[in-house]
């Protein structure tokens, strides 16, 4: 019958537990919060008060003077150790035995005449609170003593004699006479090195390097470009020459293969000759131009570019006849033409032509030799002029700042203390006020809160260390993961209720269902009999039974459990932790369905006559309430509810006990009785139980949890046995305690 699974528990702890650990502990977290507060009141009533006073000071920015470093620019706050560098001023043990010697130890420790200077310090140091506020430069100064009138003498010493120390450490005295051996040290240098540069300048005439340099790089860039031309003017002299010399060896070539003897003297050139093959020439030009247009145009095969090379190619044997026809027409043709370089038209042209620019090529070359020996010795002397002028601005730059250092300490010299232009005194030391020391106050707040951080403590520790008890209904759900039915609250005795079957003197009328009281009884009796089901409907339990009933019936519906009777058995882990009552009031609930017939069995009440809880509902053994159900008149009778004990008295030592095996044999008339419903209030379990036994023989089984009153690990144990022995087990948490508002904690 089983149809709950155990499932892993998981711990869970979220701010719900929180607040219900703080709740359900308030009178212990309580009661030690009152008890820290009054050591923290007897604490600070027994601790003598002192007096405070307060000083402010602004440190704008910082300068420092000292022999090593000479003369440093001012530092302004920011740059993150200005401040930290006058804290550590303040806090210095020279500055507090400055303090104590210009007061004296008599003045600041009255009480004490063998005190040394040290104590005194001491005192000084102890009495004194310096802080920064964040994102400010003011030092706030604060000085405790318990004598009032010390702690505003000690705090305006402490100011002055911080004046001082400042002026000592970032303002040597010493720093003046050395300033001024550096200003004139600095104006000699000075002045040697201007008189090395106007030298420098007036001996080589450069005033810069950019100036030495500029004028011969134009000289060489321009001669580089002449040599360039002249070399293209060889070439083109050695190319002539090489042609002449050409054209006279194929003519002595020609003119020795001819025989003499029948050599035709050479044609004379018709003067239209040349006129006509330059005009071919030009033609040739033309067609050329405009067949590699027609070819970027179209593709081969065209018409216009056919016709274009058939005219081009008609030229060219034209020129090759002409040039046939007359030998000498070359010839005369480039000698015709214009020569813009004066090109020689004749071997020994040419010759000469060739030597002159060979000659100029020798010039430029020897040009640009000069210019680059002369370019070494004005680089150098420019560059040494460069130097000297950079050596000279950097000297007049440190040369005015040390006169301007001068004059700062010329006024360090006569400057007064307490009117430094750096730091300024926001606030003077101010009147003292009664207070207690920071040791005291936060011994204070230590006893305060202690006390409820152990109460909140212990309340933690109890509830998550030593007790493992089951408190909640969610901690059934998420901490264990078992299944929960309903969660019912604690009632109070006086909600109880009565009887919960009847409570009144009236005849019993027990087990009737929704049946009016009989009309046949006097006015007297039937009142009695409308209060009797009033009052049975008063006990506390019914409405939570109502609410079982009617969830079981839909879990069998759900499981498809179509049979009768339904077995149900309901069980505890504990004594006194409610399965009887709850036993009762859902028999009574499935009772009060119309037609539906219900036996409670008692298996766990030694004397179950004495129950309060059934009134005058009459009680049978089981095997007369078996033969009851057998009755063929059980059906149309009036009566619901029936009670069986299957505990009988044996003898004088005790009841005898209804074993498993009793159950296993009267399962089949169980089973065959017309009863719908058979209640069984089982036994509690623990190990020897025999209701471990009998649990899976049931269609359901109810495991009841006394709140507060069962441990997680025998609720583990107890559910994870009746799963073994396969039952279907739901859990009914039972006298619920809600210590926190239930809105606030989410509790149901």
């Amino acid at each position: 019958m089983q149809k709950s699974q155990s499932q892993p528990s998981g711990a869970t702890f979220g701010i719900h537990d929180i607040i219900y650990v703080i709740f359900k502990h308030k009178w212990k977290i309580l009661l030690l919060s009152l008890l820290g507060f009054a050591a923290a009141y007897i604490f600070q009533k027994n601790q003598e008060p002192v007096y405070s006073s307060t000083a402010k000071l602004l440190v704008k920015y910082v300068i420092v003077r000292d022999e090593e470093n000479t003369l440093q620019p001012g530092t302004r706050y920011g740059s993150g150790y200005v401040l930290d560098t006058e804290l550590e001023i303040l806090k210095s043990t020279d500055l507090t035995l400055a303090v104590a010697e210009s007061l004296g130890v008599a003045k600041i420790l009255p009480k004490y005449p063998l005190a040394s200077l040290a104590d005194a310090a001491g005192t000084v140091s102890n009495g004194m609170e310096i802080f920064v506020t964040p994102g400010s430069n003011v030092i706030h100064i604060n000085y405790s003593n318990s004598e009032k009138q010390l702690s505003t003498l000690i705090l305006k010493e402490i100011v002055r004699q911080y004046f001082l120390k400042h002026l000592q450490i970032h303002r040597s005295p010493a720093a003046f006479e050395l300033v001024a051996k550096q200003v004139e040290e600095a104006r000699t240098k000075l002045k040697e090195t201007e008189t090395e540069l106007d030298a420098l300048r007036s001996q080589s005439g450069i005033i810069s390097l950019a100036e030495a340099t500029g004028f011969l790089t134009d000289q060489r860039t321009k001669t580089q470009g002449n040599l360039m031309e002249a070399r293209a003017d060889l070439a083109e002299a050695e190319a002539s020459i090489k042609s002449f010399a050409a054209s006279a060896s194929a003519q002595e070539s020609k003119d020795s293969k001819t025989p003499k003897t029948k050599a035709d003297p050479p044609q004379a050139l018709p003067a239209g000759a040349l006129s006509e093959y330059k005009a071919i020439l030009n033609l040739i030009d033309v067609l050329q131009k405009r067949e590699m247009e027609l070819k970027l145009k179209f593709k081969p095969g065209n018409r216009l570019l056919e016709l274009s090379q058939s005219q081009l190619a008609d030229y060219e044997s034209r020129r090759q006849a002409m040039i046939s026809r007359y030998p000498s027409l070359t010839s005369e043709l480039v000698a015709s033409e214009p020569n813009d370089r004066g090109a020689p038209s004749s071997y020994a042209d040419s010759q000469a032509r060739l030597e002159a620019v060979k000659a100029r090529v020798r010039v430029h070359t020897a040009h640009l030799e000069e210019i680059k020996e002369q370019f070494k010795e004005q680089y150098a002397i420019g560059a040494k002029v460069d130097v000297l002028v950079r050596d000279k601005q950097m000297e007049e730059s440190e040369y005015r700042s040390l006169e301007s250092n001068l004059k700062n300490a010329k006024v360090d010299l006569t400057l007064d203390p307490s009117r430094m232009p750096n730091i300024d005194i926001v606030q003077n030391p101010s009147e003292p006020l009664k207070a207690f020391p920071k040791s005291t106050q936060k011994i204070v707040l230590a006893l305060a809160g202690g006390g409820m951080a152990l109460g909140v403590g212990l309340a933690f520790l109890i509830e998550l260390l030593f007790d493992r008890r089951v408190k909640r209904p969610i901690e059934i759900l998420t901490r264990l993961q078992l299944p929960l039915m309903l969660s019912i609250p604690l009632i109070r005795n006086r909600d109880r209720g009565g009887f919960m079957i009847s409570n009144g003197s009236a005849p019993a009328r027990l087990g009737t269902g929704h049946s009016d009281p009989d009309e046949s009884l006097s006015m007297p009796e039937r009142d009695r009999a409308t209060l009797g089901k009033e009052r049975k409907a008063s006990h506390f339990i019914l409405p939570y039974s109502e609410t079982i009933r009617d969830r079981m019936i839909f879990n069998f519906e759900m499981n498809n459990i179509v049979h009768k009777p339904k077995l149900v058995a309901v069980t505890g882990l504990s004594a006194g932790a409610g399965a009887s009552t709850i036993a009762a009031g859902l028999a009574k609930s499935f009772s009060e369905i119309k037609g539906c017939k219900v036996l409670l069995v008692d298996l766990s009440s030694f004397h179950p006559e004495e129950s309060p809880l059934f009134g005058e509902l009459p009680r049978q053994s089981l095997n007369a309430a078996l033969q009851i159900a057998n009755k063929s008149d059980f059906k149309q009778s009036k009566q619901n509810l029936f009670y069986a004990s299957a505990l009988a008295r044996r003898d004088e030592s005790g009841l005898s006990t209804f074993t498993p095996m009793q159950l296993f044999e009267l399962l089949p008339k169980l089973q065959a009785s017309d009863y719908d419903y058979i209640i069984f209030d089982m036994p509690t379990i623990d190990q020897t139980s025999r209701t471990l036994t009998m649990a899976g023989l049931m269609d359901k089984v109810l495991l009841v949890l006394d709140a507060e009153n069962t441990s997680r690990d025998s609720l583990k144990w107890g559910y994870s046995e009746l799963v073994k022995g396969k039952a279907d087990v739901s859990c009914v948490f039972n006298k619920t305690r809600n210590h926190a508002p239930s809105w606030l904690i989410g509790d149901n």
